[in-house]
């Protein structure tokens, strides 16, 4: 059994009944999204993730943060000892709310280890914001992004000082 990971929890979203947590996964050049639904004093009834790359992360962060209309849709999946498991993620402005949606399910590999979802998801969670919500979200994520570009930078340039 593998040991768990620690995660920092960037940011994290609650509303009665579900919750987004948004985590560092920078180590691996990704943000991983964690949702789920739950029932107070119950714990989770359904969960699901999604790793989103840092590229993708900053474009649909910014279009959030600044407020714009979102209509992303990412797939994403591992292969898992031969059982593939499908990530997908949506994040769609409908009306007066943002909604970030994921499904995690069956999938299957297709070409250079692509993961495509077959059938119906085993898991799926919905969550709404309210679009001051999302900008909040999407501004704190940024910030942290930004936080790491400038550390990871400093790193690889050896505290800042030029190589040349």
């Amino acid at each position: 059994m593998s040991e768990p990971v620690e995660r920092f929890r960037i940011h994290s979203h609650m509303t009665k009944s579900k919750f987004l947590h948004v985590e560092d996964s920078l180590d691996i050049g990704k943000v991983r999204l964690f949702a789920g639904d739950y029932v107070k004093g119950q714990g989770a009834k359904t969960t699901a993730v999604h790793y989103l790359d840092i590229a993708d992360a900053r474009v649909l962060f910014n279009d959030l943060a600044w407020g714009k209309p979102v209509d992303f849709c990412e797939f994403k999946g591992s292969p898992n000892d031969g059982k593939p498991t499908s990530k997908v993620l949506k994040v769609k402005t409908n009306g007066d709310k943002v909604w970030v949606r994921l499904e995690n399910g069956p999938g299957q590999v297709i070409g250079q280890g692509a993961v495509k979802p077959v059938g119906k998801p085993e898991s799926v969670v919905n969550i709404p914001f309210e679009p001051r919500e999302a900008r909040r979200l999407a501004m704190t994520v940024l910030a942290h992004l930004d936080a790491w570009t400038v550390i990871t930078f400093r790193e690889r340039t050896k505290g800042g000082k030029s190589n040349g």
